[in-house]
């Protein structure tokens, strides 16, 4: 049986303060974006999800048990929520004793230190996957209606959790940011940024031939078609 909690009682992200210089820049393999959450707003009203509907997937668990539920991936919180039979929305308590979840032909895999990875593509010599993280940070509005980032969080009727806390309705205006990062998974379970430097560490011919595919290809390092692509070209000898 999976462990499971009330999505509007708890809620699992990270209230980390993320400097504001991150907004808008784009990384290799990794993208920001941000969503503004005005004061008197509830959290669930910005909710947007990964699939347009919850569908049904198959939770395998490390002991070996799998339940079936709707699952979808809820997009501002960067985490899973399902529907039960009673039609409550739920999130998963214990989400490292997940093995895998398989959600509408798509595979996810939970990292402790991480957060969800969604997995893109697979070959021999390593995986691509996605993994998306929020960070929420409290905002007042200073003179001349100037933003003033809090440095603290002060909220009424938050909700404490394994990782931090978040209301259920903010009573200042948040700043909600989403890093989206694509990650290689190598055999070993070890990660690192889907980069350049990445692929060709993989790739087992010359770095002409791979810095010729990039070029010509238009090969966009925050594009995860792109990516895959990529890993195609790199690993078929792997096989």
């Amino acid at each position: 049986m999976i462990p499971l909690r009330c999505a509007m009682e708890s809620t699992s992200v990270v209230l980390l303060l993320l400097a504001l210089q991150l907004w808008g820049v784009n990384a290799h393999a990794q993208v920001y974006e941000k969503t503004i959450i005005p004061a008197g707003d509830s959290i669930s009203k910005h909710y947007s999800y990964l699939f347009p509907s919850f569908k049904t997937a198959v939770v395998k668990m490390r002991d070996g048990k799998s339940s079936v539920y709707p699952i979808n991936f809820n997009m501002l919180l960067c985490d899973m929520q399902f529907i039960n039979r009673k039609q409550d929305t739920l999130e998963i308590t214990n989400p490292e004793e997940i093995d895998s979840i398989l959600l509408d032909s798509c595979s996810f895999i939970y990292d402790y230190k991480q957060g969800y990875l969604q997995i893109l593509a697979s070959s021999d010599a390593a995986s691509l996957a996605v993994l998306r993280q929020s960070t929420f940070e409290p905002v007042e509005m200073g003179a001349m209606g100037t933003p003033r980032h809090s440095g603290g969080i002060e909220m009424w009727n938050s909700i404490s959790n394994r990782q931090g806390t978040l209301p259920l309705q903010v009573n200042s205006e948040i700043y909600a940011y989403r890093n989206t990062r694509f990650l290689l998974i190598h055999k070993s379970g070890e990660t690192e940024n889907a980069g350049k430097s990445a692929f060709v560490r993989i790739y087992d011919s010359d770095k002409r031939s791979f810095d010729a595919f990039v070029k010509k290809n238009r090969i966009d390092f925050n594009k995860a078609e792109d990516l895959v692509e990529l890993l195609n070209f790199c690993t078929p000898s792997k096989k």
